[in-house]
């Protein structure tokens, strides 16, 4: 029977957004290794994690304006995909912050 590892994240959501954290709550976010194997996996992953980390900042400040809500969840992402350290993940999440802007010209 293989058995598979499971990684815990720690980080300290206090770090994440001040305006919106508790002082000092740390916030776990767990995932198995298979999860950083494909790039459909990376990308769910992405997409649990930012799930997650949007829950978690919300639940933290039920009051909070929804654009705090948004930006503790960024950067507790940002902070959960550094501490995973991988690669792959790391570009995926920068190619998800960029923006792309478009213009019509006549």
């Amino acid at each position: 029977m293989r058995l598979s590892k499971t990684l815990i994240v720690p980080a300290v959501l206090a770090l994440a957004a001040p305006q919106v954290a508790n002082a000092g709550e740390v916030v776990q976010f767990s995932l198995k290794q298979s999860e950083l194997s494909t790039p459909e996996a990376r990308a769910l992953l992405l997409d649990r994690m930012t799930k997650f980390t949007t829950r978690s900042c919300r639940d933290s400040a039920a009051l909070a304006p929804r654009d705090a809500v948004a930006r503790c969840a960024e950067d507790l992402t940002a902070q959960f995909v550094q501490a995973i350290d991988h690669d792959e993940l790391t570009v995926l999440l920068d190619a998800q912050d960029s923006k792309t802007y478009r213009s019509a010209s006549r």
